[in-house]
């Protein structure tokens, strides 16, 4: 499930010509295309992208089609070839499920259902395979596995109801793009998918890129609903962001969904980082420090420059403090690891820090609070973390 163009044999100006003409076709497609500065990414919804690179005299343009679905596939493959009869040139088309060679949808929509059922069959029979990331295209974080639930992009279902549920009605649980058209059930999937793994309800302000995120759910519910308004949305969550975003409420006449829309990153994850997962909100702020080779989750907040608490974790040690009064500690077993806690206060701050061991595996925290209530809940992140493959 992957599909790439080879533009070959270009020089500069040749190159740039095939910039613009992929920014005129973004704009006739209704697509965002942004520059990353080594990549330039073209956005066609929250599973598919184009990631456009150059080596040498060839641009490549990629795109891993698996967790979009089948209509992302054939868009993927028809842009390309638009690309082709625009610009003169060599070219070299991959398309790994032969569909530019015959253009059959039905065929290619066949063969993601057939991939949806072999990770069904995973799903039900394999417990290790639940804590893979088999949701999405890409994301820093898993969500924690519930008993007896299985998670999907847009929603946990019961497993009776997951194993008996058709194939063709499963599909939107699990990819966005299942038709050939963006028809109003594309842009349901894309917004519920958006919500589930980028919504942060009411940390929503929290930062431009929130903001931003919580715009396009919006968007894309309302133009859902402009495109058939019988089909039944999240209006709970829809609601929440417009308020918070201060926008126009535009779907006061839509029908309400049966089935509540689900926010990962409202709850706690795994945030994942090397081998080792670490607990904490999904809506905690991010961010990676090279020189101690740790990450940094700062609590999520309502308004810019609130916060109440920060985890740092690595698995080097050069982040503890006190080795020393962290050794001296009795350690507690929980969930087959062996757990060192020590806690004080400095400075006004308090200061948590903790070793956590399975085998030969150890990964280290140096947690800091405003407030010694904190303490408890970051403690119980602490023993709730590991390491992948357990």
């Amino acid at each position: 499930m992957y599909v790439q163009l080879l533009c070959k044999d270009r020089n500069e100006k040749e190159m740039n010509e095939l910039y613009e003409v992929l920014g005129a076709l973004c704009q006739r497609e209704g697509i965002q295309i942004e520059d990353r500065g080594a990549s330039v990414e073209i956005l066609a919804c929250p599973q598919g992208k184009i990631v456009v690179t150059e080596d040498d005299k060839t641009m490549y343009l990629t795109a891993n089609t698996r967790h979009a679905g089948a209509g992302f596939h054939a868009f993927v493959v028809d842009l390309f070839k638009d690309i082709e009869e625009e610009v003169p040139g060599e070219y070299e088309l991959i398309d790994d499920l032969d569909y530019a060679s015959n253009e059959d949808f039905h065929r290619l929509h066949h063969i993601y259902e057939n991939e949806l059922d072999y990770v069904r069959q995973l799903l039900l029979s394999d417990p290790g395979f639940r804590q893979k990331n088999y949701l999405y295209d890409e994301t820093y974080f898993l969500p924690i596995e519930k008993p007896d639930r299985i998670l999907t992009s847009i929603g946990d279902m019961d497993q009776k109801e997951f194993m008996e549920m058709e194939l063709h009605d499963l599909m939107d649980s699990f990819y966005v793009w299942n038709d050939w058209d963006r028809d109003a059930r594309f842009y349901r999937n894309a917004a519920l998918t958006l919500l589930a793994k980028e919504g942060v309800g009411v940390y929503t302000n929290m930062n431009e890129q929130t903001r931003k995120t919580a715009n396009e759910v919006c968007d894309y519910l309302e133009i859902a609903h402009e495109k058939d308004k019988d089909l039944p949305m999240p209006l709970k969550e829809y609601h929440q962001l417009v308020g918070l975003l201060g926008r126009e409420d535009k779907l006061k006449d839509a029908i309400k969904m049966e089935q509540e829309a689900i926010q990962y990153r409202t709850r706690e994850v795994y945030h994942l980082f090397a081998d080792a997962k670490v607990v904490a909100p999904g809506a905690a702020e991010r961010s990676y420090d090279p020189i101690t080779e740790s990450i940094n989750l700062m609590a999520p907040y309502t308004d810019d420059g609130q916060w109440t608490w920060l985890i740092q974790a690595s698995r080097e040690p050069m982040i503890i403090t006190n080795k020393k009064g962290l050794a001296d500690q009795e350690p507690e077993l929980y969930d087959g690891k062996s757990i060192w806690m020590d806690d004080w206060m400095e400075d006004g701050y308090y200061v948590l820090e903790a070793e956590v061991r399975k085998g030969d595996r150890s990964l280290y925290f140096h947690d800091v609070a405003v407030s010694e209530k904190e303490l408890p809940y970051l403690k119980q992140c602490v023993r709730q973390s590991g390491f992948m493959n357990e």
